[in-house]
């Protein structure tokens, strides 16, 4: 049995890029404007002028599916981490430590 990706999107081709703006009728200008990025990068990125390694054009790339986001590995939806031992011990000590009376 194979294990299957969640939440992992398939990235686009510059050709894909451009045929999901002409099938949701947005021009590239328009799209631009809604992520706020510069027309140019957004049309050098559909042409497939520059990789989109960095700034206006790693972000053009990025928001047209061409590339994947840096920061979409890191995030999760959950977290799978249980606390340690030591963190539970340190809040229990800690309530003890406050409610005791002084005389």
């Amino acid at each position: 049995m194979t294990a299957q990706r969640t939440g992992v999107s398939k990235l686009r081709t510059p050709e894909e890029a451009r045929q999901f703006l002409r099938d949701n009728g947005i021009t590239v200008v328009e799209f631009a404007r809604q992520n706020g990025l510069d027309r140019h990068a957004v049309n050098d990125a559909l042409r497939g002028v520059g990789k989109g390694n960095f700034g206006k054009s790693h972000q053009a790339a990025i928001a047209l599916g061409i590339k994947r986001d840096p920061d979409s590995c890191t995030k999760t939806a959950t977290s799978r981490h249980k606390p340690t031992r030591s963190a539970k011990a340190g809040k229990a000590s800690a309530a003890k430590v406050g409610s005791k009376k002084r005389k």
